[in-house]
């Protein structure tokens, strides 16, 4: 990674709109968030450039998942600008955001235990759907075609995360691993283009922590990805940069190989755990 994508010097880019080359999928300034008398946020920077794979680390309490939420548009800032994709996603419905190309997925496995695999994609698909109540009764030309091109598109998705032979089997009985492929599927259904991964291999042994990070590197062509993490390996893996967040402010914003042998990074991170 080029010093531009880093932005080491000042832990943003000296170009509002872009990083380099690279026009910006995130860009944040001055970031605050309080909680009564509590400052959990002390005026952060974040620039991503468009097709980034980008972590965001942080010791127990940090504030990096705050920070996390607040890119994403769950949680709006005291202070500060939020731009993801061009929106100012802190002025914003969350389901606003989601329809305009921003994808989330969160630590506690979200799917629909009783219903199949399959099921699970089309409930993440149906808010794109137009046919109405009565068509779909009726089966009528509206709900084929949308029918159609949903199992199209499913049939892909099922294929880029490993899911097309459990396809028919209910999500309760796949392995943890599976569930979390299965939540990223889901998301996907959506069209994202830039898609946020809370803790996404949290829980999970050194096979499925493999098998997701190669699931990250496909689902990321074409997409930004930003991701909070505890897993170091798997951020050195997936990352080309990252920032860190201590006491809630910004302190380093590089390539992991350089965040990680940082003094300061090294100092929070002895005897700490992450949040």
């Amino acid at each position: 990674m080029t010093a531009d994508m880093s932005c080491a010097d000042d832990m943003s880019c000296a170009d509002d709109m872009s990083c380099g080359d690279r026009p910006l999928a995130v860009r944040a300034r001055g970031i605050e968030k309080r909680y009564g008398g509590v400052a959990a946020l002390k005026g952060v920077d974040v620039s991503i450039p468009e097709g980034a794979i980008y972590g965001i680390i942080g010791p127990n309490g940090a504030g990096k998942s705050t920070l996390f939420d607040i890119l994403c548009g769950i949680t709006r800032p005291s202070g500060g600008t939020v731009d993801v994709l061009g929106m100012d996603v802190a002025a914003m419905r969350h389901h606003e955001v989601a329809r305009r190309g921003v994808g989330r997925t969160f630590q506690r496995t979200a799917v629909f235990g009783e219903a199949t695999v399959r099921e699970n994609l089309l409930y993440g698909r149906y808010s794109a759907m137009g046919h109405s109540v009565i068509e779909r009764i009726l089966h009528g030309r509206r709900w084929r075609d949308e029918m159609a091109a949903f199992e199209d598109k499913a049939a892909g998705v099922l294929a880029l995360c490993g899911l097309d032979r459990i396809a028919d089997q209910p999500a309760a009985s796949l392995a943890y691993g599976i569930q979390r492929r299965l939540a990223v599927a889901i998301m996907l259904m959506t069209d994202p283009r830039i898609i946020f991964l809370d803790e996404p291999v949290a829980g999970m042994n050194d096979a499925e922590t493999a098998e997701f990070v190669a699931l990250v590197r496909k689902v990321a062509v074409g997409r930004t990805i930003v991701l909070v993490e505890h897993d170091m390996a798997a951020i050195g893996e997936l990352c080309e940069a990252a920032l860190v967040v201590v006491d809630g402010r910004p302190v380093v914003a590089d390539t992991p190989a350089a965040v990680f042998r940082h003094p300061e990074v090294i100092s929070a991170y002895l005897g700490a755990e992450d949040d």
